[in-house]
């Protein structure tokens, strides 16, 4: 029996793993012990040692030696520099082994994951495995067992393994440094290909030293990319101004990271990681709906949720953040930790404030505009209506005068035929001329008389259509004249002449006050702008059906309008003679008139020194609710 068993054993003392040597030596079963199988081996000390951690190597008499190791793990595991060290040095201290120590623990090394190369006290190779060799560049067929550590360490230096430089000096930088070297130490190196070793090397206990190679390159790659990717988002959430929470909700912990305690104005000395803090700062009238919602979230009720909080800033004022949560749950699916991001957007919540405000006083000014625009509508048809009652006046007076002046007659010669009959003196002839006289007056009154009539009857209906906006059915022909009637004294007094073409039994049914308005604003607004003073002119009025809808145009042929005043002609207060009258809401009211209470359109045709033409289309029945002015 020559060669090296090993051993490793767990914490309860049960065998966790052994090479064939030490299995062929004890005939071990999966369910061996270290006290069952190795008691009578070790002794007490040796046990007592072994169960304070320290590895153990005995000698066997028939030849051979184990070693045995108590801990968690088998080789390659955390713990086993250590199992290595013990069995490199049982081979090392002169063991009882066979003739090759290094081939008695050769084929466990070369199953480590790590690189391993061993020298006793004299510096000399005891022990390696292919790994060390891969990782250090070593030809396979160099390493010898006793090779002096100088000789290994110029195969590498000359195989590039300690970089760049004179080989001799690389040689004498490695002796001095291990010769002085405090155990144990660890060392990091880079291969020219980029590949990261780490070393980690401890003395033996008879002398000599074993050192472990680990390629960390993918180790070190993942910790830079981990870094690089916190750095990344702890960057990316101070750009965003966001805080960071989160809430243990086993262990009841709140953390609030320094970027949230930075949005309420706090540095990270003021930092209070606490709810109670948390609920401090926390607006009175959001407290609840912020407790609600986690405990919603912590329930499982919902997974996610959305609030927008109101939180006191260290300066007093008021912060609005917009809080989003998520629940995260453990593998058992239950909620353990809430996890949320919190945005400061307090300047968007006082500007959408400022628009709300805005939009409530553009919306009270529109108010105040549609409520003028009434009172001023009314007023122009009072403006009318006064226009209408000096027609009356002027028109009434000639046939009231005439109506007057022939009673006036009748009552004089009526006189005078009594004083003659009671004076006894009439004659037949008086009797005559008194009764010639009395039959032209009366025939003269009772023509001016019903004249009065027909125009007070006229003037009335208009009148009472533009005071009270009633809808009705009416002939559109012989309306058209009566406003025209009404207007007259102004028509003839500018000298102009008026012509209507319209079919004389075209009906509408809508609303004639809303017509008469139109036509009366059109008149004036003619007389007013369309002619200099002296200038006689000729007003058009044309209706026809076209379409199965009305079509008026209103036209003079005055001076007419530029083209680049067409798009103001409606605007309310807009007028080119203010200094003549002109108010500028004449043809503003016609429009709205036309395009709110008619549903109609309106177009405007005019150019300097062609006159001007303004064409409505509406339908013959007005629909029946008119849109708001």
């Amino acid at each position: 029996m020559g060669e090296t068993g090993f051993a490793r054993f767990d914490a309860d003392e049960r065998l966790v793993w052994a090479n064939a040597a030490f299995a062929d030596r004890f005939a071990v079963a999966g369910d061996a012990t270290l006290g069952g199988l190795l008691g009578s081996l070790l002794g007490s000390a040796a046990m007592a040692d072994l169960r304070h951690g320290r590895p153990t190597t005995r000698g066997l008499p028939d030849g051979g030696a184990v070693t045995f190791a108590l801990g968690a793990g088998g080789p390659g595991a955390d713990g086993s520099d250590e199992w290595l060290l013990t069995a490199v040095d049982a081979v090392a201290s002169g063991a009882p082994s066979a003739h090759e120590p290094w081939a008695q623990i050769g084929s466990v090394l070369d199953c480590l994951s790590q690189g391993v190369m061993a020298f006793d006290r004299e510096l000399r190779l005891v022990a390696w495995n292919r790994r060390v060799l891969e990782l250090l560049s070593i030809d396979p067929a160099f390493p010898r067992y006793a090779q002096p550590y100088e000789t290994v360490v110029r195969h590498i230096a000359e195989q590039g393994g300690y970089g760049d430089g004179n080989v001799d000096d690389l040689v004498a930088q490695r002796l001095d440094y291990i010769r002085k070297a405090s155990w144990p130490f660890y060392n990091e190196r880079v291969r020219p290909d980029g590949v990261i070793i780490e070393t980690v090397t401890l003395s033996l206990p008879e002398g000599g030293f074993v050192t472990t190679y680990t390629d960390i390159t993918r180790r070190k790659l993942a910790e830079r990319e981990l870094a690089s990717s916190r750095e990344l988002l702890e960057l990316a959430i101070r750009a965003a101004r966001e805080g960071i929470s989160q809430w243990d909700l086993p262990g009841g912990e709140v953390w609030f990271s320094p970027q949230w305690w930075g949005l309420l104005g706090y540095s990270e000395a003021e930092m209070d990681n606490s709810r109670r803090r948390w609920e401090e700062l926390l607006h009175p009238e959001d407290r609840d709906a912020a407790l609600e919602m986690v405990e919603e979230l912590a329930s499982g009720r919902r997974m996610e949720s959305r609030q927008l909080q109101r939180f006191q800033h260290r300066c007093g004022q008021t912060v609005f953040l917009e809080t989003r949560v998520l629940a995260v749950a453990g593998g058992d699916g239950r909620i353990f930790r809430i996890v949320g991001s919190h945005t400061d957007v307090t300047e968007s919540v006082h500007a959408a404030e400022a628009v709300r405000a805005a939009k409530e006083e553009a919306e009270r000014a529109l108010q105040d505009l549609k409520d003028a625009q009434v009172q001023l509508i009314q007023a122009e048809k009072m403006a009318a209506l006064g226009a209408l009652v000096a027609g009356v006046t002027h028109e009434i007076n000639t046939p009231v005068g005439i109506a007057l002046t022939g009673a006036s007659l009748l009552a004089e010669k009526t006189r005078a035929l009594r004083h003659l009959f009671e004076a006894g003196t009439l004659r037949r002839g008086d009797f005559a001329d008194y009764i010639d006289i009395a039959d032209e007056a009366t025939q003269l009154m009772l023509l001016n008389v019903e004249r009065a009539t027909r125009l007070i009857q006229s003037f009335k209906q208009i009148a009472v259509d533009q005071a009270s906006e009633e809808r009705r059915v009416f002939e559109v022909n012989h309306y058209i004249h009566e406003v025209l009637r009404s207007l007259g004294m102004r028509i003839r007094r500018s000298g102009h002449s008026v012509v209507v073409d319209c079919p004389e039994d075209l009906t509408l049914d809508s609303y004639p006050g809303v017509f008469s308005q139109i036509l009366t604003n059109f008149v004036i607004n003619s007389l007013l702008h369309a002619y200099d003073p002296g200038v006689r002119g000729r007003l058009t009025v044309t209706v026809r059906v076209v379409g199965g809808e009305v079509e008026l145009v209103y036209a003079d042929d005055g001076r007419g309008i530029s083209a680049d005043l067409h798009g103001k002609v409606f605007e309310p207060f807009f007028t080119t003679s203010r200094d003549r009258g002109g108010s500028g809401l004449g043809l503003n009211i016609v429009y709205t008139l036309v395009t709110r209470t008619l549903r109609g359109r309106l177009l405007l045709d005019s150019a300097p020194g062609a006159g001007t033409a303004f064409t409505l289309r509406f339908p013959r029945v007005t629909p029946a609710e008119p849109l708001p002015l």
